[in-house]
């Protein structure tokens, strides 16, 4: 019993696993049909895109010829529109040329000669100018080299100054009014043997009031390029030098040198009071201090060596012969470039004038031209209305005349000459009359032959 119900579950078992695999062979059957169903729609799909293809790669070669096709005719165009530009472009050159020669053949001619007139002065003004600044640099280079050489001059001027200075010492150490008359003498020497002239370049004397009502004598105003000025004051300090000088020991010495130094401290302090910058409105704003002994002034720098600065905090400048000499030597040689740069400015006027001058010319000329042209159509218009055109003026006059009228006077044979010209190239009229002149014609034309030719009654009015 035991082994049949052993025997029938595994029976069902069995019977489960075969209905297992039928269920699984069913599922892989349809899953089979599925693939091939889809391998089926693959390969119409397939052969779709083939014959899609197919049909582009037919459409391409269709394309590349068209595109071939029209390659060539593109290049075609392209070298006809090529020929077609060359040929306009020499049609227009060939044009342009001859439409030249005709209009500027006269009007150049007369236009060269007008520039030649024109640029002749511009030339010989561009030449002289040239040789104003050769001239210029030329006289530039020989003055420094005449500068070279005067200040050697003034340097051996100086030392002979300076021993006549020391000369004049002895004879100067009593009167004070005698040391300024003689220092404002020095003073004016230096600067005639630097070029300066009195009067022109330089003032002595020159009074003015101050601001305090106070009248003010410098001894020397400076004119300087461009109405500057420059105030010099002549001061003396010799007393004290000459004590030290003669000193005979180091104390003695020492306290002259003392006294000197606030000599020339004191110089500076009043000349410092009197403010002569202040006198003149384009001056300066300092004052120079000329001490003509130069060793004395030479002492005082050398045992003081602020003492420059100490004058100049004071707005005065402390000069000795040399240093002056220097100093004037520059300024004549300022006056002579001032003078210089006028006549350079005076040339580059003048020439700017001119240029200005020639191109208002140029543009006249241009109107001129554009004139001349217009009134050279205007002219051939009326001159064609006049003796050459169709019913031209000349013609109907003429005609009119040999009508019958009454007339003292005639047209230019040159007029007449012109219109019968015209009228035989143009073949207008017909046969002549045998009593007409070679420049008379009727209108209408005459038949040869006619008995009579028109009347005077006969209406000439153009059909």
């Amino acid at each position: 019993m035991q082994e049949q119900q052993m025997q029938q579950a595994a029976a069902v078992q069995q019977q489960e696993k075969y209905n297992l695999l039928e269920a699984r062979q069913e599922y892989l059957q349809n899953m089979l049909d599925d693939k091939a169903l889809l391998v089926k729609e693959k390969q119409q799909q397939l052969e779709r895109i083939n014959d899609e293809f197919a049909s582009m790669m037919a459409e391409q070669s269709r394309l590349m010829e068209q595109k071939k096709y029209l390659q060539e005719q593109l290049n075609g165009e392209k070298e006809r529109l090529q020929q077609l530009q060359q040929d306009f472009k020499v049609q227009f050159e060939n044009i342009a040329q001859q439409l030249l020669q005709r209009i500027s053949g006269t009007f150049m001619e007369q236009n060269q000669l007008k520039m030649d007139d024109l640029l002749k002065p511009l030339a010989e003004k561009i030449d002289n100018f040239r040789s104003s600044v050769q001239q210029s640099l030329v006289a530039e280079t020989s003055q420094r080299a005449e500068l070279k050489n005067e200040l050697q001059r003034l340097l051996q001027l100086n030392q002979t100054l300076s021993k006549e200075a020391n000369n004049l010492t002895n004879a100067l150490k009593a009167d004070t009014k005698k040391q300024g008359n003689w220092g404002e003498m020095i003073l004016e020497r230096v600067l005639e043997a630097s070029g300066l002239e009195k009067g022109v370049h330089y003032f002595t004397q020159d009074a003015q009031w101050d601001e305090a009502g106070q009248l003010r004598r410098p001894d020397l105003v400076l004119h300087l390029p461009e109405n500057r000025q420059v105030v010099i004051d002549s001061k003396v300090s010799l007393k004290a030098y000459e004590q030290y000088c003669s000193g005979t020991s180091d104390e003695e010495r020492k306290q002259a040198l003392k006294l000197h130094l606030q000599s020339v401290k004191n110089h500076v302090n009043e000349l410092s009071r009197k403010a002569y910058h202040t006198l003149y409105n384009n001056t300066t704003d300092f004052v120079v201090l000329f001490i003509p002994i130069e060793p004395a002034y030479a002492l005082a720098v050398m045992q003081e060596e602020d003492l420059y600065d100490y004058a100049f905090r004071r707005k005065i400048i402390l000069v000795s012969v040399p240093s002056l000499l220097a100093t004037l030597r520059i300024i004549d040689a300022m006056w002579r470039l001032d003078k210089q740069n006028k006549n350079a400015e005076e040339i580059v006027r003048q020439g700017s004038a001119l240029y200005d001058k020639f191109v208002g010319f140029s543009e006249d000329m241009g109107l001129i031209g554009d004139h001349l042209r217009r009134s050279q159509q205007v002219y051939d218009s009326a001159l064609n209305k006049l003796t050459t055109g169709n019913g031209n003026l000349v013609g109907r006059a003429e005609k009119m005349r040999r009508l019958g009228l009454d007339n003292k006077k005639t047209l230019p044979k040159d007029l007449t000459a012109n219109a019968a010209t015209d009228r035989e190239e143009t073949n207008t009229p017909a046969a002549l009359p045998a009593t007409a002149s070679t420049t008379d014609y009727t209108w209408p034309p005459v038949d040869p032959d006619d008995a009579d030719p028109i009347s005077p009654a006969t209406d000439f009015r153009e059909p």
